[in-house]
C-alpha cells in the first residue's frame, strides 16, 4: 500500500477512533505514542511506556527539585537516622483522591507493603531496600529497615514508587485512583487512554509552576504505532505532542516551527560498553582499557544519534549525585587509536595476531548505526568484533548465561541504564548483576554497600570512588547520554511541557495555542 494512502486511511481511522466520549476538542492534550502501556498498576510493571501515564494519575511520596535534591510530596517531610535504618514520612493533611477519600499514612503504608510483599511479585521491590517494618501513628509512618540504604528517599521520589490510592486495586481489577493532576477515564487498550483534569490538584512537584489543576481539560495517550503517521497527525494538529524517530527528531530540530525535547539533564539515562570480563583476554585491565581508547564517542553522537545525546565518560548520568565529568575524564578511556594499540601490543595482539570478539547487541534505533561505527573502530586498532544481534529478551538470556563463562569467545555488549539514583550500580555490579555482569572484586563490593549507608557530601565521595574503580579497570566504558529513545515533540506554539526525571512527561504547564 503506497505510503500516502496508508496516511490517509490512518487519519480516518484516528477520527473514528476519537469519536463519542473522547472525540478530541481544542482544550485536549493528545501525545501519540508507538505502544501503549501494559498495566496501571504501579507494583506490577516495569516499563516506561507504562510509568509515563501513571506518573499523571498518582503522586510520589516525595519529590526531587531540579538540583536532584529530595523535597516533599505526598509527605511534607522526612527524616533519615544516623545509620540510614530508619526513616519517618509526615503527612501532608487533607490531600484528596480522585474519588473523595483522603490519601493518608496508612495508604501510603499499604502501597509500601504491598510492594514489597513477595507475593505481589513487584519488579521493584528490591529499590525498597530491607524493610522489615512500617507503622503509622498519626500522619506519621515510619519505616524501619534492617540494612541502611540511604537511597530509600530518592527511591520514593521516583516513578518506581508512585503512590495509588487504595480503591485502586480491587480483587484482580485495576481502577486507577490517585491524587495526581489528572484523573482516569477510560481506556481503549491499543488505541487511546483518556484522563481529565483534576480540579482539586493542589501543586508540591518542584518542577512544576502551574499552582493547581492542569491548564488543558483532558489528556489522552493515543496509540500510533507507525512513525510516519504520527508525524503526519503532529504536522496535521490530530496530536499536540508524538514520538518522533531519531531521523524525524534531527529534522524537526532545525525547523523553528517545532520542538524536539530529549530530557537533557534528567533523564537519568546511560549507555555503555560491558564486557565478558571472566574469559580471557577481556579479564585483562588493559584490554577492556584498549576497546576505550579506540571508541570514538562523538561519532557515535553524531552518526548514529543525529547529535541527539552527548558523549559521556560517567558511570553516572548526569543531574544525579556523584556526577563530576572533570573527575571522570581523568580516570576514564578517550579516543586514542595509538594508546589501544599499545594496550594490545603489551598483551601480544597486533596486526599478525587480531583479537577476535563478539559484539552482542540488541536492535534500537541509533544502535544499529552506531554498532557499525563502533566495529570500524574497533578494527582499526586490531580488533574483530562480529556483530551478533538479538531481540531484546533473548539478549537478556543469551548474556546471563555468557557473563558467567570463563572460557570461549570473549563478547563486549551494549546497554543502557536509568534511574534516578546512582544506587543504580548496585543493580548492576553487585553479584549476580543485571544479566550476571556483577564483578567480584572485593573492594568494589564493600564501596558498593558502604554509600548506602552514608548521605550527602560523603556518600558523593564514596560514588566518585565506585566509579575511579569502574573506570580505571575498564569494566565499563560509558558512551553517552541523557538518552536516545524516548523523545518527544510539538510544535513550537506549544508551551509549558517539559520531562521529569527518568524522562517522565509533565503536562501541568502545558498552554495549547
Amino acid at each position: 500500500m503506497p505510503s500516502c494512502l496508508r496516511q490517509l486511511l490512518y487519519a480516518s481511522t484516528l477520527l473514528a477512533g476519537l469519536a463519542g466520549p473522547a472525540l478530541a476538542d481544542p482544550g485536549d492534550i493528545i501525545f501519540a505514542r508507538a505502544q501503549d502501556a501494559d498495566s496501571l498498576d504501579v507494583a506490577r510493571v516495569s516499563t516506561t511506556i507504562s510509568f509515563q501515564v501513571m506518573t499523571q494519575i498518582y503522586d510520589n511520596l516525595l519529590n526531587l527539585n531540579d538540583k536532584g535534591q529530595v523535597v516533599g510530596g505526598l509527605a511534607s517531610s522526612y527524616t533519615a537516622s544516623p545509620d540510614n535504618m530508619t526513616f519517618t514520612f509526615t503527612m501532608r493533611p487533607g490531600i484528596k483522591c480522585h474519588d473523595g477519600t483522603i490519601f493518608d499514612a496508612n495508604a501510603a503504608k499499604w502501597n509500601i507493603d504491598r510492594a514489597i510483599d513477595p507475593k505481589t511479585g513487584s519488579s521493584n521491590a528490591s529499590s525498597y531496600g530491607s524493610i522489615t517494618s512500617t507503622e503509622v501513628n498519626g500522619d506519621v509512618l515510619t519505616v524501619k529497615l534492617s540494612k541502611p540504604y540511604s537511597p530509600l528517599p530518592t527511591f520514593l521520589a521516583s516513578a518506581q514508587a508512585l503512590m495509588m490510592c487504595p480503591a485502586t486495586i480491587q480483587g484482580s481489577d485495576v481502577k486507577p485512583v490517585g491524587t495526581g493532576p489528572w484523573k482516569f477515564v477510560e481506556w481503549v487498550r491499543n488505541d487511546r487512554l483518556v484522563l481529565a483534569a483534576n480540579p482539586d490538584y493542589v501543586n508540591v512537584n518542584p518542577l512544576v509552576e502551574n499552582p493547581g489543576a492542569p491548564y488543558a481539560k483532558r489528556l489522552i495517550f493515543r496509540v500510533i504505532p507507525e512513525g510516519p503517521s504520527r508525524m503526519a497527525a503532529l504536522k496535521t494538529g490530530e496530536v499536540t505532542f508524538a514520538e518522533p524517530s531519531l531521523q524525524d527528531a534531527a529534522d524537526l530540530a532545525q525547523d523553528k516551527d517545532y520542538t524536539v525535547y530529549t530530557g537533557a539533564g534528567r533523564t537519568g539515562q546511560l549507555a555503555y560498553i560491558g564486557f565478558t570480563a571472566k574469559i580471557p583476554p577481556l579479564d585483562d585491565a588493559r584490554v577492556r582499557r584498549a576497546v576505550g581508547y579506540a571508541v570514538d564517542r562523538d561519532a557515535m553522537v553524531d552518526i548514529g544519534f543525529n547529535g541527539l545525546v552527548q558523549s559521556s565518560t560517567c558511570p553516572v548520568a548526569p543531574g544525579l549525585l556523584g556526577y563530576d565529568p572533570a573527575k571522570c575524564a581523568e580516570w576514564a578511556t578517550s579516543y586514542d587509536p595509538e594508546k589501544a594499540k599499545a594496550l594490545l601490543k603489551e598483551v601480544g595482539y597486533g596486526p599478525d595476531h587480531p583479537l577476535d570478539l563478539i559484539f552482542s547487541v540488541s536492535p534500537l534505533q541509533g544502535w544499529d548505526e552506531s554498532v557499525v561505527v563502533m566495529q570500524q573502530q574497533l578494527a582499526a586498532v586490531g580488533i574483530n568484533v562480529k556483530i551478533e544481534q538479538r531481540q531484546f529478551a533473548t539478549w537478556v538470556d543469551y548474556m546471563t548465561g555468557k557473563n558467567k563463562e570463563t572460557t570461549g569467545t570473549p563478547a563486549i555488549w551494549t546497554m543502557g541504564m536509568s534511574g534516578p539514583d546512582p544506587d543504580y550500580l548496585v543493580f548492576l555490579f553487585q553479584p549476580p548483576g543485571y544479566a550476571s555482569q556483577g564483578i567480584d572484586d572485593p573492594e568494589l563490593q564493600k564501596m558498593l554497600v558502604e554509600q548506602r549507608a552514608l548521605s550527602g557530601a560523603a556518600r558523593e565521595a564514596k560514588i566518585l570512588d565506585i566509579q575511579k574503580f569502574l573506570l580505571t579497570e575498564a569494566y565499563e566504558i560509558p558512551l553517552f547520554t541523557p538518552g536516545w529513545f524516548w523523545l518527544a515533540t510539538s510544535k513550537s506554539n506549544v508551551t509549558g511541557f517539559k520531562q521529569g526525571y527518568t524522562v517522565m512527561p509533565i503536562f501541568n504547564d502545558v498552554k495549547l495555542p
